[in-house]
């Protein structure tokens, strides 16, 4: 197969420099006629000068790395590094017919009975330049034509800097074929962008009818996202596949990546904008020991990426999945490795279950860290609910397990990642999280009457999107394989935030914390699923199947509630919150229970699993967890 490939390249390079050379001579039979103002006849006389131009040109084009560069991807770079080479080939040319005009001055030798005109130094090289130029835009124009009945047709929404970027980006990499700009400003509509018309939004419809078009990338990067929303709604009628530029504080310089162009998620459609106060959490853990549990989890991952730029002296990653592990390790090294200023810090994984309490031990007595975020649980709610034995043992015994460590060791804050699943849970894994939640407000009140010296708080918030199991990825994946959505109940409804807000604002949570708190975080208004399913057809260029359009590609199926599965999630048990200096957090007055009743509590639920009585392990539950009862 190299051996193909080693002739197949050896073939073309060899083609491309006969016909350099068919050029070349051409270029100075040309220039000699031009010079002499009448059709040259090549004769003996002037074979030095095909000779000359032949032998100088070709090393000189080695040189500048013409014959590296690919045909079909020629471009403005190509062409002026032909330029360039073709700029110095001429001066050498003259260089080398002045010295012959002279040596024929001086020595009458065969070699030199015959002058070279030196305006032939000029005019040769400018006819080479072009025609080498035109060959290969022809052959780069032709690639282009072969490809563009197989490569979807595009509209770029704006067309400012952006939308020019991104149309060169698009024409390097042959991913689509732009055949229109959209743009609101009159003053730019019906003129050319390389060649592309610009046209109005009361233009589209018509456009994607007649010119095929398959998708739009909205390319205005400064839409916030109340504005962005709007313009989502508008194209949404059109039933095509729309991208999205990010927002331009988000892009790392002013020029436009192939990364940048993303699929429109339904983070981009949420009822506000995205909390994004990087100043009021700046070096807020600096020169600290920072533990966070579950760190190769959605949560975890994206608290160790924001974690990392407030300047801590070490981030201790603990995990009990290998690969979870190792891959926010590697995420957190590079981000060290690009940002020299953050390269002291050290990243420490531990590989151990928090259900390890001597293996925890053991790094607490050895690290002793300053800070710890709990994000490690089992989170999915069907798993959890029929291995009812072991997801109790993690995710309440194991945070058990990290809250008397913190208490033993005197750290100074314990923040507790909680769900609203834990408000009147009808699931394990919403009674498991409320357990937890009664775990910290028992040790934060018993700190506060010994005067101990750890801060315990709680940040307890909904639905994440694109976190692990979460209902977008499912539906991304079911619309790439054109798969029937699947949605439990029409009015299941869910409060949603992106991951990246929910870090933010637990961050901001903790730096408010004093004691004993149960934060809450503003989640906006809550989203039907089946409102998430029928937007996200749309935004990904399908139409839905139903009893009104028979003709659809993606249909949404209703397949039931599943056990323990809520039509609403709350965020409050007794309905009673107060603000906080911050407007997206709030704090909730939820009733707990004393030390001493948690431990007699634990004992008991500890003996119940390990009998794996079902039956009792359900009643302790339902007894002091409020408002649970697990629905058959």
């Amino acid at each position: 197969m190299i051996k193909k490939i080693s002739h197949y390249l050896s073939v073309v390079f060899t083609s491309i420099l006969l016909f350099d050379i068919i050029i070349s001579l051409f270029a100075t039979y040309l220039a000699y006629s031009l010079r002499l103002e009448s059709y040259h006849t090549p004769s003996f006389d002037t074979v030095n000068t095909y000779l000359i131009c032949l032998i100088l040109f070709i090393p000189i084009y080695f040189y500048f790395g013409i014959y590296d560069s690919i045909i079909k991807y020629t471009n403005l770079y190509t062409i002026r590094r032909i330029v360039v080479a073709t700029i110095i080939y001429s001066l050498l040319l003259l260089l080398i017919f002045s010295i012959y005009k002279i040596l024929r001055l001086n020595y009458n030798h065969i070699l030199f009975s015959n002058s070279i005109p030196r305006s032939i130094a000029i005019i040769q090289p400018i006819i080479f330049c072009f025609f080498t130029c035109l060959s290969r835009l022809i052959f780069s124009s032709r690639n282009l034509k072969t490809t563009k009945d197989i490569i979807p047709n595009l509209m770029i929404y704006g067309a400012g800097i952006a939308g020019s970027q991104l149309y060169e980006l698009i024409q390097k990499n042959n991913m689509y074929r732009v055949v229109a700009f959209i743009d609101d400003d009159e003053r730019k509509q019906k003129k050319l962008i390389s060649g592309v018309k610009i046209i109005s939004e009361s233009e589209i419809s018509k456009a994607i009818k007649v010119l095929n078009v398959k998708n739009i990338i909205i390319a205005i990067p400064s839409l916030n996202i109340s504005k962005r929303k709007m313009l989502v709604k508008k194209l949404e009628i059109y039933n095509i596949e729309i991208k999205i530029l990010p927002d331009i504080k988000d892009l790392m310089n002013s020029m436009v990546s192939i990364d940048d162009i993303r699929n429109l998620n339904i983070d981009d459609l949420l009822d506000r904008e995205i909390n994004k106060d990087y100043h009021a959490i700046k070096d807020l853990t600096k020169n600290k020991q920072v533990l966070i549990s579950g760190a190769g989890g959605s949560i975890g991952s994206e608290l160790c990426r924001q974690l990392i730029f407030q300047n801590p002296s070490e981030i201790i990653l603990v995990d009990h999945s290998e690969y979870n592990l190792y891959r926010v390790k590697d995420d957190l090294e590079k981000i060290c490795n690009i940002y020299k200023n953050l390269s002291s810090i050290k990243i420490t994984p531990e590989l151990i279950s928090i259900n390890n309490y001597s293996g925890l031990r053991y790094i607490f007595n050895r690290k002793l860290p300053d800070i710890i975020f709990h994000a490690a649980a089992y989170k999915h709610v069907n798993l959890v609910e029929t291995n009812v034995f072991e997801s109790i043992r993690n995710n309440y015994f194991g945070t058990l397990n990290i809250i008397k460590l913190a208490s033993e060791f005197d750290i100074e804050n314990f923040v507790l990642i909680s769900s609203d699943k834990a408000v009147r849970p009808t699931n394990i894994m919403g009674a498991t999280k409320r357990l937890s939640e009664m775990a910290v407000q028992a040790f934060a009140d018993n700190a506060s009457n010994n005067n101990k010296k750890t801060i315990f708080s709680i940040v307890r918030f909904g639905n994440v999107l694109a976190s692990s199991g979460s209902v977008i990825n499912k539906f991304n994946e079911q619309i790439k394989n054109r798969e029937a959505l699947t949605v439990t109940h029409p009015e299941v409804t869910r409060y949603f935030m992106t991951i990246f807000e929910a870090v933010q604002l637990i961050l901001q949570s903790y730096k408010i914390a004093k004691g004993g708190e149960v934060f809450l975080l503003d989640m906006g208004q809550p989203i039907k699923i089946i409102d998430i399913a029928e937007k996200m057809v749309r935004l990904s260029g399908l139409s839905l199947l139903s009893d009104k359009n028979p003709n659809g590609e993606i249909q949404i199926k209703i397949t039931g509630l599943r056990p323990g599965e809520k039509l609403y999630e709350e965020l409050l048990i007794n309905e009673q919150s107060t603000s906080s200096k911050h407007k997206n957090i709030f704090y909730a007055n939820e009733e707990f229970i004393k030390l001493s009743e948690l431990e007699s509590f634990s004992n008991l639920l500890e003996k119940s699993i390990s009998d794996f009585d079902l039956e009792r392990t359900i009643s302790l539950l339902e007894r002091y967890v409020i408002g649970f009862k697990q629905k058959s």
